[in-house]
């Protein structure tokens, strides 16, 4: 089974069809999007939120504990609980993410040219044989977790997206033998909920917290608007960001100005159509380049500077989104889990600076050009937390 082969990224369409539909239903189900799993998110932050305190307010990297504590959020829905920062399993499959990532990244023209795959050693000295080594290691750990789940299933007591799955597996194989649901298709799930999952929202929130860091004064007002709309002890929920206008606008801007996912997975045609003029047959590869749309001068004015108000109305005091706005793709193949991204998003960017000033080391001077795998990541730097308190 390739890389990325559940129904997110699948090509066949009826195996698409049935499990994709079959997927945001149960993370529905699930609480995704809903005040059940902002509480796993919250208690999650607080968690996050110590580990912080314990630098006490000296030069850090963000991204190791980050990583940690965004996927834990995916756990919940996926294995039914949270994970120890230093749990073996856990890290093993944070790390095989990361580096995942980056070896596709960096290998990427092996998807543009397909034949390259067959030239002896070139593979390997890609690294995707390495890439592929890796997901195997990680796919053996959601193996394994399926079959836990197996021998303790209770139709009367769904505890994950793994439980719901099996019990629909049943139900579907009783009827059909020839059905969709098998073993290795929900191995593909779990890996795209939990790579996408963990993994975009990680980059954008290290995006903000580094934006932050380099743009003082738009920190200061939106820790001021925070201080109205929050106050300083009570954690934030999600529907504060109805009445916080300004940090609403500042997210949608970093997205925007650092697109997490300049490049949309691959697609296929699947039958012969015309584009602009330009004829393309079915089974051509297609992929979206949402940077180009971010950063287009035809739909934003001076799309290379960072400038939030774009998105608010002329009396600041309502949020304005643009239809070529697309941080998590647009259509039926958008994100499935794009509320519950910004959900994690807007919570865990809004806490922070309600509880930590963020800085930049003394001396250190920030570039924006990032690092680019699948994903666009923040350049590799410390950053200061320093608690409120």
């Amino acid at each position: 089974m390739e890389m990325f082969s559940g129904p997110f990224f699948l090509n066949y369409m009826q195996i698409w069809k049935e499990n994709r539909r079959f997927v945001i239903q149960s993370l529905k189900d699930l609480g995704l999007g809903k005040t059940k799993i902002e509480v796993h998110i919250q208690d999650e932050i607080n968690h996050f939120q110590e580990v912080l305190k314990s630098f006490k307010g000296q030069p850090m990297d963000l991204i190791v504990p980050l990583t940690s504590s965004m996927s834990n959020n995916i756990s919940s829905l996926i294995f039914g609980r949270r994970y120890e920062y230093d749990d073996p399993e856990k890290n093993i499959l944070d790390e095989n993410l990361d580096e995942v990532t980056n070896l596709l990244g960096h290998t990427a023209f092996h998807v543009f040219f397909p034949w390259i795959r067959n030239i002896p050693l070139l593979p390997k000295w890609l690294g995707i044989e390495e890439g592929y080594k890796k997901f195997e290691k990680s796919k053996e750990i959601f193996r394994k977790k399926i079959e836990e789940h197996k021998k303790t299933l209770d139709k009367r007591n769904i505890r994950d997206f793994i439980d719901s799955y099996l019990l629909e597996m049943k139900v579907r194989q009783t009827k059909n033998a020839n059905s969709t649901f098998e073993d290795e298709v929900l191995i593909g799930c779990v890996s795209d909920v939990f790579g996408a999952g963990s993994e975009t929202v990680r980059v954008s929130v290290g995006w903000l917290m580094y934006t932050m860091a380099a743009f003082l004064d738009v920190q200061e007002k939106i820790q001021k608007e925070i201080l109205e709309v929050v106050g300083p002890d009570r954690n934030p929920d999600y529907q504060d960001q109805k009445l916080m206008p300004f940090t609403q606008a500042v997210i949608l801007e970093v997205l925007r100005w650092r697109t997490t996912v300049p490049l949309n997975v691959l697609r296929y045609t699947l039958a012969d159509t015309n584009v602009s003029g330009y004829d393309i047959p079915a089974g051509t590869i297609v992929i979206a380049n949402f940077w180009a749309v971010h950063h287009d001068p035809k739909h934003w004015e001076d799309p290379e500077s960072f400038e939030p108000e774009r998105f608010l109305a002329p009396d600041g005091k309502s949020v304005v989104k643009s239809p070529h706005y697309m941080p998590f793709s647009v259509g039926k193949r958008a994100c499935p889990g794009e509320t519950m991204a910004y959900m994690e998003i807007f919570l865990y960017f809004v806490s922070l600076l309600q509880q930590f000033h963020v800085r930049f080391p003394d001396g250190y001077k920030p570039t924006f050009e990032g690092n680019l795998t699948i994903t666009f990541k923040p350049p590799l730097s410390k950053i200061n937390f320093i608690s409120k308190n």
